[in-house]
């Protein structure tokens, strides 16, 4: 007898009486295999990444060697060797319509069983071949720079941006930004002096590519020494400093997180706060809520304005009037009660918590800002109210469980949750809450860690500054919250609360109420809806509305909104249309910086905002008109 491997057909060859006799293959005498489609079922519509699979039932000894899947008779895909048996088919590759597919088992010695076939429908759609839209936000084409900017970029597609990689003169400049704003920093001093093109690549998840049109700058390294002096910082008094005068009618309130532990509050007619200061600018911070009333301002004992606090939620340690264009010598500032109220307002309470000189240009951003990211395991908590009348406790007879910022705040207890702001400015400050139940978090900015907080506090503070930092560059930073799932010994819970950020700027912030601003018709002022820059802003969805803003500087940003009923505006500078901006939002973000400019040439110049129309995604198109923050 002649003994041949097992992977190649066995034959004995008998010889007897010279009768040769051939004996069927060994393999058939081991058994069979049975092979059968487990997916897609047949029938089956299918189109994208699909999983196709199969069984293989082994009748006898046999041993499988592989499956290897078939489409319309052809291999799909590689073999698979081990069980499951199975492959992912991307239908992408096949026409529209009617399809087979099968599976080719393989056994030992190479002979192969053949499935049932499965008939399906691949019904693609139609491949996404819309490129996205970029364009350059800042700087402007024709600006002269120097030191570090940040160079932003609006981009939007119709399924979606995947990343803007910004360039410089052709060339990378920095990483590829993957998620909105788009923004990077450009340091100068690496740069020669001179012309540089500026342009933004977006692309898609198809692939797709656009390039923004290039904004050309001129850049202007000084390099002669600096002798110009530092910006002067910005210094508070509290109410209860020196160079604040009361009149009969005030009381100290101890019941909120005020600056310094405590706030001056009267519902006297007549009653006045004077402050004397030097400087160009100041700022009277205070609260406004559903309590307080109608105050007038005087600079130098001349009547300003009349200032409504009158808020939906309540707003605390905020600035409530800013006084700028000063001379650099001494003032005085008064605040007198007037015993009027807004005819929504449910009392008259003036508060006066301190005053800051030189005035910053400050927002304050909500914990729903679209500019604020969430990992898992935060809650959103909302204000819970008795009455109307009882968001300053103590002062009126109501109270109120959680007096939030804007009325909402995220909340975690989970270890490792972390909450992150995106943001651009010289100084940021995390709101939060302090308690019995409150926790530590540890904080990191620009992802270097900067310490832990513990926010543990014998008495609830709500709305309380947790953490703040000054003197950043005016660059893209991020500030991050994380939950550790630890507590003070003495605190029942590990709970961390993000109430809100405030963003300090450089140069001065022009409320959207000045004189400087011209609006046309279709504007509604003094909403007062959200919690806005001052209390109040200009709205306006009138297709053409428009809203234009005189001012003298280097620098501007258009404090608007976003949400999920802000829709789209065009923008004009000095008369050229810059860029159309998209607000529309998920969520809310009142105080947003809508645009930026920088590195205008010194002098006066102009920035319109125009109501374009609706992002499809948007239930309406307001275009909000806010604030504006100037660099000189």
């Amino acid at each position: 007898m002649l003994m041949i491997g097992k992977r190649a057909y066995v034959a004995v060859l008998l010889v007897i009486s010279g009768l040769a006799l051939i004996l069927p293959p060994a393999h058939a005498q081991l058994g069979g295999l049975v092979v059968t489609m487990t997916a897609p079922a047949s029938g089956s519509t299918v189109s994208g990444s699909v999983p196709v699979s199969a069984s293989v039932s082994i009748v006898g000894f046999l041993i499988v060697e592989g499956v290897q899947f078939q489409l319309d008779g052809a291999n799909l895909g590689a073999e698979d060797a081990s069980a499951p048996y199975a492959i992912s088919w991307n239908t992408i590759g096949a026409s529209n319509g009617t399809h087979a597919l099968t599976a080719v088992a393989r056994d030992a010695f190479g002979a192969r069983y053949t499935s049932n076939s499965v008939t399906v429908t691949v019904s693609n759609a139609p491949p996404d071949t819309t490129p996205p839209t970029v364009g350059i936000t800042s700087p402007v084409n024709g600006a002269t720079v120097s030191g570090t900017i940040a160079v932003t970029a609006n981009a939007s597609d119709n399924v979606g941006v995947v990343g803007v990689q910004f360039m410089l003169d052709g060339g990378n400049l920095g990483a590829e930004e993957m998620s909105a704003p788009y923004s990077t920093p450009w340091n100068m001093t690496a740069v020669a002096n001179g012309p540089h093109t500026l342009t933004a690549m977006a692309r898609d998840a198809a692939g797709n590519r656009t390039t923004s049109s290039p904004v050309t700058v001129t850049v202007s390294n000084d390099t002669a020494p600096n002798t110009a002096p530092p910006p002067k910082q910005v210094k508070r008094f509290e109410e209860t400093d020196p160079s604040v005068t009361a009149s009969a009618g005030w009381s100290l309130d101890s019941s909120r997180s005020w600056s310094g532990g405590t706030a001056g509050v009267s519902t006297t007619p007549g009653a006045r706060a004077t402050f004397t200061f030097s400087g160009p600018s100041v700022s009277w911070i205070g609260g406004r809520a559903p309590v307080t009333g109608i105050a007038r301002v005087s600079v130098d004992g001349v009547f300003l304005t009349e200032v409504d606090t009158y808020s939906k939620t309540e707003e605390i340690r905020v600035p409530m009037f800013t006084v700028n264009g000063l001379a650099n010598t001494t003032h005085t500032l008064a605040i007198e009660v007037t015993g009027r109220q807004n005819a929504a307002a449910t009392s008259d309470i003036i508060v006066v918590d301190a005053f800051d000189v030189p005035g910053p240009a400050v927002s304050r951003l909500q914990e729903t800002d679209p500019d604020i990211s969430y990992t898992a395991g935060w809650t959103q908590d909302n204000a819970l109210y008795v009455n109307s009348g009882g968001l300053l406790t103590g002062l009126t007879q109501g109270v109120s469980l959680r007096n939030w910022s804007a009325g909402t705040a995220m909340f975690s207890t989970t270890p490792g949750a972390q909450a992150t702001f995106t943001f651009t400015g010289t100084g940021v400050g995390w709101i939060g809450a302090r308690g019995n139940q409150t926790g530590i978090a540890r904080v990191s900015l620009d992802g270097v860690f900067i310490t832990e907080v513990d926010t543990y506090s014998p008495t609830e503070q709500i709305q309380a500054e947790l953490f703040s930092k000054t003197g950043l560059a005016n660059t893209p930073h991020t500030l991050t919250i994380q939950v550790t799932g630890r507590k003070n010994a003495a605190a029942q819970s590990a709970l961390v609360v993000v109430d809100a950020f405030e963003v300090t700027s450089p140069g001065i912030q022009i409320q959207g109420t000045d004189s400087s601003i011209a609006y046309g018709s279709g504007w509604i002022q003094d909403n007062r809806d959200k919690a806005y820059s001052q209390g109040s802003s200009a709205e306006s969805m009138t297709v053409g509305a428009q809203a234009t803003f005189t001012f003298t500087g280097t620098g501007v940003s258009w404090i608007g909104a976003r949400g999920p009923q802000t829709g789209i505006a065009r923008v004009f500078l000095d008369g050229a249309f810059v860029q159309d901006i998209d607000t529309y939002a998920l969520t809310e973000g009142p105080q947003h910086t809508d645009f930026t400019a920088t590195g205008l040439a010194a002098g006066t110049h102009t920035l319109a905002v125009q109501v374009l129309g609706k992002n499809p995604a948007s239930t309406n198109f307001w275009i909000l008109m806010d604030a504006f923050n100037v660099i000189p």
